[in-house]
């Protein structure tokens, strides 16, 4: 099981030794970490991260973060972000504490933590300037092909209930879209589950807010 931006990071052999580094499942739900400076580098699952107080402004407002990011440590107070497991898998889970400690040693990995931050902030203002701008066929569409993107498997099925609410609005607009255009293509939901469409399929109908993030992807 790999994370790749972990990978990147754990080619300093040098501060690998100081590193507390352990595999941990994580189910479906609020990620609620055991130590304040505890960093999740998912494999198999996707975690969705935006503030956890909630504003009508901000309501669909979330980053996604898998196999090419990093969750942590999660802050508290007015700036904290609410951090929720959407699919169930696996993430490696490092203490941060040695990172903090000794930022000269670990100067690398404190650069590419920022830069991980930097890339789910601009996460967010693309899905902000999307929802605005496209339909929401277009926006979950989209949306979709980012999750493929950040998972090693292409055969995803995602639980509607552990879905952002946004998203969840997404698939009922987009299933009362369709129902209007018989010829529009349903997205396949089913005992409270989406089943993901292929990448193609998914392309043919989303607008280019993904591709915005391609990039992101590509340099973790």
């Amino acid at each position: 099981m790999k994370n790749t931006l972990l990978s990147l990071m754990l080619a300093d052999s040098g501060a690998v030794p100081a590193l507390k580094v352990d595999c941990v499942p994580l189910p479906v739900g609020l990620l609620a970490s055991e130590s304040d400076f505890s960093v999740y580098f998912p494999v198999d699952a996707l975690i969705t991260l935006g503030p956890a107080q909630v504003t009508p402004s901000a309501r669909g407002v979330v980053a996604l973060v898998g196999q090419h990011g990093c969750v942590g440590p999660l802050q508290k107070g007015a700036a904290r972000m609410q951090a929720h497991v959407m699919v169930a898998g696996h993430a490696y889970r490092v203490n941060w504490t040695p990172v903090r400690d000794d930022p000269a040693r670990y100067a690398p990995w404190l650069w590419h933590q920022t830069a991980a931050m930097q890339r789910r902030v601009s996460q967010i203002a693309q899905w902000s300037f999307c929802v605005q701008h496209h339909t929401p066929m277009q926006s979950l569409s989209s949306w979709l092909l980012h999750c493929l993107a950040q998972h090693p498997h292409a055969g995803l099925t995602l639980s509607l209930n552990a879905l952002p609410q946004s998203m969840r609005q997404w698939v009922d607009l987009s299933q009362a879209g369709a129902r209007r255009a018989p010829d529009a293509l349903a997205f396949n939901v089913r005992d409270g589950c989406l089943r993901m469409p292929s990448a193609p399929d998914l392309a043919a109908l989303a607008c280019p807010c993904h591709a915005q993030m391609s990039s992101d992807v590509a340099s973790a």
